[in-house]
């Protein structure tokens, strides 16, 4: 077994590990089945990724999240580690291979959405994997307590009965006492065991400011914090109209949301990241394998669904450990508003029998067919269809993603992908004898290695420029090939997509479990309640309050936050006076005083409307 420090320094370049990390890392080496309760920036990956390497052992994990996964995978190639992610949109031969490369021992890192653990193709290979352990990312998902909860992460217990001597990590950032007791029995601990990083942020200064002008509040705090910062709204359209607004304040700001292609949303990422674009308005699509370190601020234009989305986000707000601010901005019809697009949140039967018979119809699937098919999305269309509004048809297919009907991905890119089909005897033939095909075979294998052991990502164009030819030419003999099952040709897909979990039924018959319909309607209006009453109603310390909802006991006050700073001050600051600063230290934090009384501004009703 490899030294974990010398894992962790040759493969990232790490000299030491973050709070909490290594005594997970311990803790997993010793075989005990592990929680790790770690906070938004606390390093959950390095958790699994080095005792993994460390054994030598294939360690499969299980994520929801198809766009972490293959960011995860990424990284992990470029250190030169042998990682797969089974997703949405790989066709039956490439599951196949990438499952047989695993259960051979050539694949270091498994990574699978918890729907796939139950096809048959994976269970076959399930029992002669050289399984060391099982890592289970956004754990909350397996508890009928958590935020979003998914029956098929229930499959994920079976894994262990294969293999019922290799430990279990669950991973999570976010999670109340009663949701980690739930995951420890979910996931069959063989004792609990949880290990808790503080969720204390000291180094960040929790903000929340009520009035009218949220416009005249977003540009005093841009004007006097320096660095990078996130701006987070609920819906996308704000995203473009909030990125228009500080653009022609002559602040430099860019949109982002899921609704972008993955060209025009890796470019904002890429330009945030390097500096060029200095603050992102984007929705909570937005920070997903983010990891920069001197974002000052991060601003809610409104208030998140629940506490859980809050901390998350608001915790992107300096990981450099360097003092920061997390600014919630809120005027007094926000809470009305919450309540409105909670109780629309919640489609009726009918409305979701509308929206999967469009689905279905758009995409021609027949009745019993088009299991773990995935296909395009498109909302408009299907609001076309069924003349029910954009959000609501969103709603709806939320309600059969967490009834484990399908499972949505929200435009994760899928480049093009191929890998031979035909024996090697065939292939040759080809590249001899046909003037046409074999030239394009022939750029394939010189360019791509090992295309006959497992796929490849192409890249249409370079192929084109090594063959001399367009790259219209290029896809269509590979359009080609394919359809002669020569190979298998996979085209880049950066659409959001829907995958069928199970096979297409009548949408008149389609009933959803109305029990855990209601419960989980019960636990999102009591997270959505702990949220109003953090926002608008508490009187004590934002930290502390915060603290003891995921069940983390603070000592002491923070002294940082608007509630402990107006409780120091027996007068508020004159808001007209000069000289206001916001310096990057918590101690001055008690600049940050806003007026309450000023009538909204153009731009800040132009939000607002834009949100109701």
């Amino acid at each position: 077994m490899r030294d974990i420090h010398e894992v962790l320094k040759t493969t990232w370049g790490y000299d030491a590990f973050r709070p909490k990390q290594e005594a997970v890392v311990r803790s997993v080496l010793e075989g005990r089945d592990t929680l790790a309760l770690l906070p938004t920036g606390g390093g959950k990956s390095l958790c699994f990724q080095v005792p993994a390497l460390a054994t030598g052992k294939l360690c499969i994990v299980v994520s929801p999240l198809i766009a972490l996964m293959k960011d995860q995978v990424d990284r992990l190639k470029s250190q030169g580690i042998r990682a797969t992610a089974i997703t949405s949109g790989m066709d039956f031969s490439e599951i196949d291979n990438a499952i047989e490369s695993a259960a051979v021992g050539k694949t270091a890192f498994l990574y699978v959405s918890p729907e796939r653990l139950a096809t048959e193709i994976f269970l076959a290979r399930l029992p002669r994997m050289p399984l060391g352990l099982i890592a289970v990312d956004e754990a909350h998902c397996i508890s009928q307590w958590g935020y979003d909860f998914r029956p098929s992460y229930l499959r994920i217990a079976e894994l262990r009965q294969a293999h019922p001597k290799v430990p279990v990590i669950a991973l999570t950032a976010s999670a109340t006492e009663k949701v980690c007791n739930d995951i420890m029995e979910r996931l069959a601990f063989r004792e609990p065991h949880m290990i808790r990083g503080s969720f204390a942020r000291p180094e960040l200064a929790l903000w929340v400011s009520r009035g009218e002008d949220k416009m005249g509040r977003l540009l005093r705090i841009i004007e006097h914090v320096e660095g990078s910062g996130i701006i987070y709204l609920r819906e996308r359209k704000g995203t473009v109209r909030i990125s228009q607004f500080l653009q022609d304040k002559g602040i430099s700001a860019a949109a982002y949301h899921a609704g972008m292609s993955f060209q025009d949303r890796d470019k904002v990422q890429q330009q945030w990241s390097n500096g060029e674009v200095r603050f992102v308005a984007a929705t909570n699509a937005f920070g997903m394998g983010i990891d920069k370190a001197d974002v000052r601020c991060v601003i809610h234009l409104e208030p998140p669904p629940d506490l859980e989305s809050y901390y998350q986000e608001a915790g992107r707000a300096g990981r450099d450990g360097q003092a920061s601010f997390a600014f919630l901005l809120v005027d007094d019809g926000d809470e009305s508003r919450m309540r409105e697009k909670f109780a629309a949140s919640f489609p009726s039967i009918s409305e979701v029998r509308r929206t999967y018979q469009a689905f279905a119809d758009m995409h021609h699937i027949a009745l019993g067919s088009g299991q773990f098919e995935s296909y395009d999305l498109d909302l408009r269309a299907i609001a076309t269809r069924t003349s029910i509004n954009v959000s609501t048809v969103s709603h709806c297919l939320k309600a059969l993603e967490l009834d484990g009907s399908l499972t949505l991905s929200d435009g994760a890119r899928t480049p093009s992908r191929v890998g031979m089909r035909a024996s090697d005897r065939t292939i040759y033939d080809i590249r001899v004898k046909d003037p046409r095909m074999g030239p394009m075979l022939e750029a394939l294998l010189r360019m791509h290695g090992g295309l006959f052991e497992e796929p490849a990502i192409i890249d249409e164009g370079r192929l084109a420029k090594h063959m001399g030819c367009s790259v219209g030419n290029v896809i269509g003999l590979l359009k080609e090939l394919d359809r002669q099952h020569t190979i298998f040709y996979k085209p880049r897909n950066d659409s959001p997509t829907a995958t069928l979990l199970t096979p297409r039924r009548d949408a008149l018959l389609l009933m959803l479990n109305k029990e855990a319909l209601d419960n989980r309607q019960a636990r999102s209006r009591a997270r959505m309640e702990a949220m109003i009453d953090f926002t608008f109603h508490s009187a004590i310390c934002r930290e502390r309050s915060l603290l003891r909802y995921f069940s983390d006991a603070a000592s002491a006050d923070c002294k940082r936050c608007d509630v402990c700073k107006q409780r120091a001050r027996s007068s508020a600051l004159d808001p007209n006076a000069k000289g206001l600063r916001i310096a990057p230290v918590p101690e001055d934090i008690e600049l940050l005083r806003w007026r309450s009384s000023e009538r909204p501004a153009p731009a800040d009703r132009m939000i607002r409307d834009g949100n109701t």
